[in-house]
């Protein structure tokens, strides 16, 4: 196959797809050796995912490598414009090489909960704050081009209903005159995948539900 720029196109959207394929793989890894806890941070739950998928044997067969919390430097940033410093970084990076062309992907993680909650350590969780930091620090940092579009969000639902959930974060991007989440084909068995279409872009929303054992 010519890597004409079609072709290429095609190439990079399979990777996507292969990339939500070993990122699944991760997610049920970790449920079903249930080593986790609802009361970690996101970064923890992250750290383990990305253990458990590299683990997975499509990524070893895909030779798909995760990097975490990597700098997303900028051409200022590059040539000494703007100090490295302040690079915007992003929690998952996934590449592969096919030939000579570099895939990469990027997944941004952030914690979810349908309802305030309290953590073992009688830590407050505020649902409020969580479902609004995913659209503003997640979804809306993709409109920006804060963060590239060849990544996804990634939301851990740590308590609560998954379905009213997803219909809170629906309903805050609503209120924001912004394209409300659209339900896209299943990857690898799963389920909740959504996509959210901006600037000519499809965002991808991958939910894991951890609440659920």
């Amino acid at each position: 196959m010519g890597f004409n720029k079609k072709n290429i196109n095609l190439t990079k959207s399979g990777f996507r797809y292969k990339c939500l394929f070993v990122l699944v793989d991760g997610y049920n890894a970790m449920k079903n050796t249930n080593k986790y806890s609802v009361d970690w941070e996101e970064e923890n739950l992250t750290a383990q995912l990305i253990h458990y998928s590299e683990e997975s044997s499509v990524c070893k067969k895909w030779k798909i490598h995760l990097f975490p919390e990597k700098r997303l430097y900028t051409k200022e940033i590059i040539f000494g414009e703007k100090k490295a410093n302040t690079a915007a970084r992003i929690d998952i990076k996934m590449t592969a090489w096919l030939n000579k062309e570099k895939d990469i992907f990027h997944v941004e993680s952030k914690n979810l909960c349908e309802k305030d909650w309290i953590k073992e350590n009688g830590a407050k969780v505020n649902s409020s704050y969580l479902l609004n930091r995913y659209v503003n620090k997640g979804v809306k940092h993709f409109m920006s081009n804060h963060y590239p579009s060849n990544s996804c969000m990634c939301g851990y639902i740590l308590n609560g209903n998954t379905e009213k959930t997803i219909e809170k974060i629906d309903e805050i991007l609503e209120k924001k005159s912004l394209n409300k989440l659209k339900i896209s084909k299943p990857v690898n068995n799963h389920k909740l995948i959504y996509t959210i279409e901006y600037n000519q872009n499809n965002l991808i929303n991958l939910f894991f539900d951890f609440a659920r054992q």
